[in-house]
């Protein structure tokens, strides 16, 4: 799948705090799937006998959810640290370079919009 292409002019910026603050909250939104994903499995698996292999496979959504998680703290502690200036610029296009869903794209680049969700692919059940 191929990137979405630059269709800004590349004189478009962002300060590093602004991207860092949208970034942050990015993931703050797939960290609250990733719980409501582990809740609607945790629900589904009740009544099942899983194999130590599906075991380990599920754990890695708690691993995703926790790293989510990690990120976002990170995040938090760069722009809470009056030492960094995150003031600097940067250019859109390169904010966003290899970003294949262009919901993230149009957020990033602060389009107007519904922010409605990311519609989700396919999910291949057992």
């Amino acid at each position: 799948m191929q990137s979405v292409m630059n269709n800004v002019l590349p004189s478009e910026t962002i300060s590093v705090q602004h991207a860092l603050e949208k970034v942050t909250r990015l993931l703050e939104t797939a960290g609250s799937s990733f719980i409501d994903a582990q809740a609607t499995v945790e629900e589904c698996t009740k009544t099942l006998v899983l194999c130590d292999r599906e075991i380990q496979s599920l754990q890695q959504l708690d691993v995703a959810t926790q790293t989510v998680e990690a990120v976002v703290s990170i995040l938090r502690n760069i722009l809470s640290d009056p030492a960094l200036d995150l003031s600097a610029d940067m250019a859109l296009p390169n904010l966003y370079a290899g970003v294949k869903l262009s919901e993230i794209v149009r957020i990033l680049k602060g389009e107007p919009g519904d922010h409605v969700p990311i519609p989700a692919g396919e999910v291949d059940l057992f």
